[in-house]
């Protein structure tokens, strides 16, 4: 095969995983309204680069990645919640303004509480923007 040839395969492969992990987290996020809620606290955020699947500007390549706790009567059960995208520097500085402990409403598969999801109408006072994924 030439060269062309294989980048736009790739190209059109990559448009197609990208178009199904897409709908498949359109899925999760219209099942997760059903779902029952539970009160969990955020530990320490990390910078991650921005998923493909998040809106934001060229300049806008970073979210905070803050993993999460909260436990039924099953045990202990955790995820994690990432922030709209926002360029390094927001992000260094909304970083330090959560700390640990700050509690967040997380909606969590009956079937299966580690498959959960922080939405932002279970959310309004949160100081930096949920990115549902």
């Amino acid at each position: 095969m030439n060269q062309p040839r294989i980048r736009c395969m790739s190209f059109l492969f990559g448009g197609i995983s990208k178009a199904m992990r897409r709908r498949k987290r359109e899925q999760k996020l219209a099942a997760a309204v059903q779902w029952p809620t539970a009160t969990a606290k955020l530990l320490k955020g990390v910078l991650v680069d921005k998923d493909e699947l998040a809106e934001g500007t060229l300049a806008q390549d970073r979210q905070i990645e803050f993993p999460y706790y909260f436990s039924l009567e099953e045990g202990f059960f955790s995820g994690y919640v990432r922030s709209t995208a926002c360029s390094e520097g927001e992000a260094r500085r909304l970083e330090k303004q959560v700390p640990e402990g700050t509690e967040v409403t997380v909606r969590y598969n009956p079937a299966n509480p580690d498959e959960g999801c922080v939405l932002v109408r279970d959310n309004p006072g949160l100081m930096f923007g949920v990115w549902e994924g």
